[in-house]
């Protein structure tokens, strides 16, 4: 045993200049920027859902079949009419097409957002928020909910920026604190609870120099889980993609996620008797980028 000390004593001194020269994994450091008045960013999402489905219950002769296609689109523009440092106060939104598009059976069907090509106006003032039309005329309070759905954090700062380190991230690094931020994001409406997302994770893989400066790639996996209230199904929808994120200012360049649905039957629906299998696949695109207001 004794002679084998000296030899891994030896070897380790052989090979430390290797590791002194070894080289660094490279970093990037994520700053925050102010939000300055007059400041827009466009936004652009695009969802896709295929979902094939058959259920059948004790008191049916045959199976009913279910054949879904969904795609939501939605875009607009975020100008900011009043902030102190890096938190909005006041902001327009300025919608394009915010439309749903459904095929069942084959048969298609299209649904407009009241807030389609419409221009609303939000400020949070003394811990209220109004949401008016451009003449100051407060909107019914449907059209205020949906507006809040897209809305910017007011009043405070950005979940996601506060989640970014302070000190420089290197390639392989996970985005610790980050995950809890893009989940919210992820779900529309925050208040309601049939979806949860969990099991989200942020890793450094890539860092790009681009004439805006530098970029960071994260490879993103996540697990999506819906259940509606009613429903005898639960939609359970592992997700991975990637997101690029702009290190001055931590801009959300592009957000891409796909993976396929897995359908299972609620407890109360299988005590209830009911059979039931089903697939199909989700696609999630999002993107982000500033927009001149200068002219």
């Amino acid at each position: 045993m004794h002679r084998v000390i000296p030899f891994v004593v030896s070897l380790g001194l052989l090979l430390a200049p290797l590791a002194w020269g070894a080289e660094q994994a490279p970093v990037i450091q994520f700053k925050r920027g102010e939000h300055r008045v007059g400041s827009a960013t466009a936004t652009e999402s695009v969802v896709n859902l295929r979902l094939a489905l058959e259920l059948l219950a004790k008191d049916m002769d045959a199976p009913l079949s279910v054949s879904l296609a969904m795609k939501t689109a939605q875009g607009y523009t975020a100008t900011v009419l009043a902030a102190k440092g890096n938190v909005i106060h006041k902001v327009r939104m300025a919608f394009d097409d915010v439309v749903e598009e459904v095929q069942e059976k084959g048969v298609p069907q299209r649904k407009v957002s009241p807030l389609s090509g419409k221009v609303f106006v939000a400020e949070l003032r003394k811990g209220t928020l109004t949401v008016t039309d451009p003449a100051g005329k407060p909107v019914p309070q449907g059209v205020l909910d949906e507006v809040k759905k897209h809305l910017p954090e007011l009043g405070k700062p950005d979940a996601m920026e506060a989640a970014y380190p302070a000190k420089p991230l290197a390639v392989g690094a996970v985005l610790e604190g980050f995950t809890d931020a893009l989940a919210q994001k992820m779900v529309e409406d925050p208040g309601e609870n049939n979806t949860r997302i969990t099991g989200t994770r942020a890793r450094l893989v890539e860092i790009r120099q681009e004439p805006r400066g530098a970029v960071g790639v994260f490879d993103v996996t996540m697990t999506m889980t819906r259940e509606d209230s009613g429903a005898p199904i639960v939609m359970t929808i592992p997700l991975k993609g990637q997101m690029s994120v702009l290190a001055q200012g931590m801009q959300v360049l592009a957000l891409t996620l796909s993976g396929p649905v897995k359908v299972s039957l609620t407890e109360d629906a299988v005590s209830h008797g009911f059979q039931g299998k089903g697939d199909g696949e989700m696609q999630l695109r999002m993107g982000t980028r500033a927009v001149d207001t200068s002219r």
